[in-house]
């Protein structure tokens, strides 16, 4: 590994790529898995030093392109031929570091939601987590019902209904001791 934290492949004039770091020779294939998966990666001419990662990132493309995993549309592809040299970094900075951007803020933003579900919705006791999806539902509804509940007992208390209240009670027991003399 380089100094910088980059992984150097060195580059012969037969063409073949060493990977300093885990002193083995790799492919392009390699090199573009390595930068899949996250790692920098600088690939410098072993006899020169010159920096050669811009031109084999471009050989990798091209190498996609030949698969037909067709990278870039074929619009992109011929503006960026039609513009030239100094126009392709300005594409990339402006079209696709943009994308990257968004694309990077989009997935701090789902694994911040995922993190969030993740901690408040916890497996049923079987570890089905739909169980406890349903479980989670349920402890909200039941308080949803509590505040309605109380909020629906709260307006029963108005005074006039408990006053009605008591004069219904009185009146019958009234007619219970009248019914209970006549026996």
């Amino acid at each position: 590994m380089g100094r910088d934290g980059k992984v150097v492949i060195k580059r012969y004039q037969n063409r073949k790529l060493y990977d300093t770091q885990n002193s083995t020779y790799v492919t392009l294939e390699d090199i573009a898995k390595m930068i899949k998966s996250g790692e920098d990666v600088q690939i410098v001419d072993n006899r020169n030093k010159e920096d050669l990662t811009a031109v084999t990132l471009a050989q990798i493309l091209f190498e996609e392109e030949k698969k037909k995993k067709s990278l870039l549309p074929l619009s992109a592809l011929r503006r960026i031929i039609q513009d030239g040299g100094e126009n392709i970094k300005n594409f990339f900075e402006q079209k696709i570091d943009a994308g990257m951007d968004q694309l990077a803020k989009a997935k701090n933003e789902a694994e911040k939601v995922i993190d969030f579900i993740k901690d408040e919705l916890k497996p049923g006791d079987d570890g089905n987590l739909i169980q406890g999806v349903l479980h989670k539902t349920q402890d909200i509804s039941k308080k949803i019902d509590e505040k309605i509940k109380s909020t629906v007992e709260s307006v029963t208390h108005v005074s006039s209904l408990q006053n009605e209240i008591r004069n219904l009670r009185k009146k019958i027991a009234l007619l219970e001791e009248k019914l209970t003399k006549q026996k």
